[in-house]
């Protein structure tokens, strides 16, 4: 399952594989969800498997739709192992400016950083994407 965050000359990828720990019904470990993660930019791709969180992905979605029903704000994507980080603020002519970065292998490894600017009409089909990846994978257990 997938979800694209497409902009001027740029696309991220995320593709949710499996539960790394498919049982665990706690909140710390049950999370977890190995994934491959693709970047598009001009000049580069880079394409490597990743571990996400599904608290994370579920934040990201709630910051999107709010901005989406407001048209101002930001949403970021912060992944605790810093394979991922993405912020997106929307500007005042409806336009969102992203920067990301990437780093593999995760905390030690080579990093990308960039930046791409995408229309607000992307966001709709994001939200629904991330809709779809959190019920066929849904935050589990509560914090403690």
């Amino acid at each position: 399952m997938k979800c694209l965050l497409v902009g001027e000359e740029a696309k991220i990828e995320i593709d949710l594989i499996h539960r790394s720990y498919p049982t665990s019904m706690d909140y710390w470990d049950g999370n977890w969800v190995d994934s491959r993660i693709k970047v598009e930019i001009p000049g580069y791709v880079a394409h490597f498997d990743s571990y996400l969180r599904t608290d994370e992905l579920q934040d990201f979605f709630s910051q999107l739709k709010k901005m989406n029903d407001t048209l101002t704000g930001k949403a970021a994507l912060h992944n605790l192992d810093n394979y991922i980080q993405i912020e997106g603020e929307m500007t005042k002519t409806g336009m969102i400016h992203w920067t990301a970065e990437t780093c593999y292998p995760a905390g030690y490894g080579a990093v990308l950083t960039f930046e791409f600017a995408s229309d607000q009409s992307y966001l709709n089909e994001l939200i629904e994407q991330l809709d779809e990846l959190l019920l066929a994978y849904p935050v589990v257990g509560t914090p403690e």
